[in-house]
């Protein structure tokens, strides 16, 4: 009874740091959806495509919607085309969509390529979406979720209610473990997220997760290899919270009342403004450029462990793309030292919050509430029965199932995405954006199924 199958971005080929060159041989010419060619009962109308026939088999074999990522090689003329490649072809990094009879019915070239030299920037932007019988879908890789374009723009089509998400993630905590962020996105954009991906705890690659609108129905976080497949039941969505009118939350934080003891401390370079967590129980408030954060919190645990509360209103300075950040953020401290508020080592707390209501004074309406748990090193999500988001305000009336890393509301200003950049790569790593960055090995794929509940 399952109705669509997602798998992870470079889950079935080699693309890891590979040359263009070398890449060649596992692409395969990816034709128009509009041609409405089904493979598996036409496998000879194109050359070389053993791999498009056994996905459009399979398909139709499980009578499933089935969603890969593979590349796409397309021909272009070099002396018609000014942005064709030397070798006279691009190369696209491509998510594929069968329906159960075995149609390719959609394909998406990924837009913001991260250290992806052997694919393609695609030249025209193409937002892609595909209906089934239990609702629309969005169709974006890794990286996209991060700008408005694809990611908002294509949640702004009529009837846009899913989003369908293969993807190579590398944690960033403290802010953008994929659990993490995928599932807030889900919150935010009031969508069903399907995350597929990759599992590699040694480099940081895992967390994949079938999320709903108020909360997680699977996840799988593990630090130990092995795929994992993750099935769900979902409730049919058929809109999202960006295509109605934005009415700003009457949020108001005066600036005067911030906490005392204030400091800084880098979190993935950015400077953010933090006060420390002293009390078990109390309100604090903290402010950053035209960003005001208020909370309040009773907390129960260890007194060794330290918390600190921060604001952060700036642009995230990343060589691949810069993108504008507004973020409030309770977090976990490394130590008592300050300034290792922000470390993104911290994966074990003792610390129970029984109480949190989190709020900012943000501008837009791309909000995104994260709540990250932990559990004996792993990661955890709370299940939305726990904590609510709505009218700008996340709130845990009686706290949750593990103990706090961290609970945030991440921002993005999609307008403000300009500025100087920085080489992360010479940071030793230390700056990554929780996106794609890819090793020579094999990869073990963890893959996320879902069933609709169709009213």
């Amino acid at each position: 009874n399952v109705d669509i199958m997602v798998f992870p971005e470079y889950g079935i080929y080699v693309g890891m740091r590979i040359s263009r060159e070398d890449i060649k041989s596992y692409l395969e010419y990816i034709p128009d959806p509009e041609e409405n060619w089904n493979a598996c009962q036409h496998p000879d109308k194109y050359e070389d495509t053993d791999i498009q026939r056994h996905l459009s088999c399979l398909a139709k074999d499980t009578s499933m919607y089935l969603v890969v990522n593979f590349g796409d090689r397309q021909p272009c003329d070099i002396g018609k085309d000014p942005n064709c490649p030397k070798d006279g072809h691009y190369q696209f990094n491509t998510n594929v969509v069968y329906n159960p009879k075995g149609d390719l019915i959609a394909k998406y070239h990924k837009q913001h390529l991260y250290y992806e030299k052997h694919f393609d920037v695609p030249p025209v932007t193409k937002l892609v979406t595909f209906d089934t019988p239990f609702g629309k879908f969005a169709v974006f890789t890794c990286f996209d979720i991060l700008f408005k374009t694809p990611a908002i723009d294509v949640l702004k089509l009529d009837g846009v209610g899913n989003v369908v998400f293969p993807t190579a993630w590398m944690d960033a905590l403290p802010l953008l473990a994929g659990i993490q962020f995928h599932s807030a996105f889900a919150a935010g954009a009031k969508v069903n997220l399907l995350a597929a991906n990759i599992n590699l705890p040694k480099y940081r690659f895992h967390g994949s997760g079938i999320y709903s609108p108020t909360g997680y129905k699977e996840f799988q976080y593990s630090e130990s290899h092995g795929g994992k497949l993750l099935i769900a039941d979902l409730p049919v969505v058929k809109t999202n919270a960006f295509t109605t009118k934005f009415q700003r939350p009457d949020i108001k934080i005066e600036r005067s009342s911030a906490s005392p003891g204030q400091f800084k401390s880098e979190v993935r370079h950015d400077p953010f403004m933090f006060v420390p967590i002293q009390n078990n129980k109390g309100n604090v408030s903290v402010c950053d450029g035209k960003l005001c954060c208020f909370l309040s919190y009773e907390r129960v645990g260890s007194d060794s462990e330290y918390f600190a509360f921060g604001a952060f209103d700036g642009l995230h300075k990343s060589r691949v793309q810069p993108y504008y950040l507004k973020v409030c953020t309770l977090l976990k401290c490394k130590t008592a030292n300050r300034t290792s508020c922000g470390d993104r080592n911290v994966k074990e707390s003792l610390t129970n919050f029984t109480s949190i209501k989190l709020k900012g004074t943000f501008e837009t309406r791309y909000v995104f509430p994260e709540v990250l748990l932990a559990d004996d090193g792993l990661l955890k999500l709370s299940s939305g029965d726990f904590w609510t988001y709505a009218d700008g305000t996340l709130e845990s009336k009686n706290g949750f199932e593990h103990p706090v890393l961290s609970v945030s509301l991440l921002s993005r200003d999609y307008e403000r995405d300009n500025g100087d950049v920085i080489d992360e790569r010479d940071q030793g790593n230390k700056t990554n954006d929780g996106n794609c960055i890819y090793s020579n090995l094999f990869l073990i794929t963890v893959v996320a199924i879902a069933t609709f509940c169709i009213e």
